[in-house]
């Protein structure tokens, strides 16, 4: 027992290791160390870095790495890279051809804020200046210039009169939109009111009479074509005008020197178409005016005129 005890006894006892050496380095004062403090330096304290050697070191720890390389200030990730002995070249042959232009359009010594005088032109001749002016090479003597030459007309003598017609045109529009579209045959005031649509004398009269002077314009009581112009058997000359809606009008007793359209003519309400006469069964010259409805049926002017808006004189005889 006594032998397996010292046995155990040897073997958990572990075998005695050499312990390095240690080197106890003295450090500076506080203030000295982050830069702030004056104090004197101890001559036994070095600031230098202090080299460890391989007697520092225990065997067991084997090699020492190496360490990193000491990182100076040009290779901090702050800093840029310097440019290459190229690009430097390069941007001084820049710098040197921009000194070159400015050089050659401003010039040297000039002052930028004065501006470049020009030369004067140089005093021209008085017959030049009269030739320049003239617009001519001809020299025609001394205070003679050549007259301007005429501007070409031909094109405005063209236009003009397709101007005037376009003019006459646009009147003519505005005058038809004036113009009623039934309209009385002669002016209210120019005329009297002698006959009625009535019997008269034993017959029946189809129509009204408008006494007028001789020659007073007789107007077109509606738009239409003319379907008859000439003379007719108790009126002398008659008018009779068709409208678009197939109403007729009948104009007499004018002569024929007052008919004043022809068959197949267009009218306007309110265009002269013939001038009072007394020709046929008269007894003073009047105008004789009937309305046919659709060409066919006589009815009483008064009460178609009125309905059209249209107002005659009152009855006299």
């Amino acid at each position: 027992m006594a032998v397996g005890s010292a046995m155990r006894s040897e073997t958990l006892t572990p075998p005695p290791v050499d312990q390095p050496a240690t080197r106890d380095i003295p450090l500076p004062s506080r203030s000295l160390r982050i830069g702030l403090g004056s104090d004197p330096l101890d001559p036994a304290v070095s600031t230098a870095e202090i080299p460890v050697s391989a007697d520092d070191v225990p065997a067991t720890q084997g090699a020492i790495a190496p360490s990193d390389p000491p990182r100076t200030a040009s290779t901090g990730r702050h800093r840029l890279p310097a440019p290459s002995s190229a690009l430097k070249a390069r941007t001084a042959l820049v710098a040197m051809a921009a000194g070159a232009g400015a050089f050659a359009l401003v010039g040297p010594s000039v002052d930028q804020a004065t501006p470049i005088q020009e030369p004067a032109p140089e005093p021209q001749a008085a017959s030049d200046v009269a030739l320049a002016a003239s617009g001519t090479g001809e020299d025609l003597g001394p205070g003679v210039a050549a007259s301007a030459s005429e501007s070409d007309m031909s094109v405005f003598d063209d236009q003009l009169p397709q101007g005037t017609k376009i003019a006459k045109a646009k009147a003519a529009a505005r005058e038809a939109k004036l113009k009623p579209e039934v309209t009385s045959p002669i002016p209210m005031g120019v005329y009297d009111l002698t006959s009625a649509f009535a019997p008269r004398w034993g017959a029946f009269h189809g129509g009204i009479d408008l006494a007028a002077p001789l020659g007073t314009p007789i107007h077109a009581a509606t738009d239409g074509v003319v379907v008859e112009a000439g003379p007719a058997s108790g009126y002398g000359n008659w008018v009779q005008v068709k409208a678009p809606d197939g109403t007729i009008t009948m104009y007499g007793h004018m002569s024929s020197s007052g008919v004043q359209v022809q068959k197949g003519d267009k009218v306007t309400a309110g265009d002269i178409i013939a001038l009072v006469g007394s020709e046929g069964f008269s007894t003073g010259p009047h105008c004789h005016f009937e309305v046919w409805k659709n060409g066919k049926l006589k009815i009483d002017p008064a009460v178609w005129l009125a309905s059209k808006g249209v107002h005659l004189s009152a009855l006299h005889g």
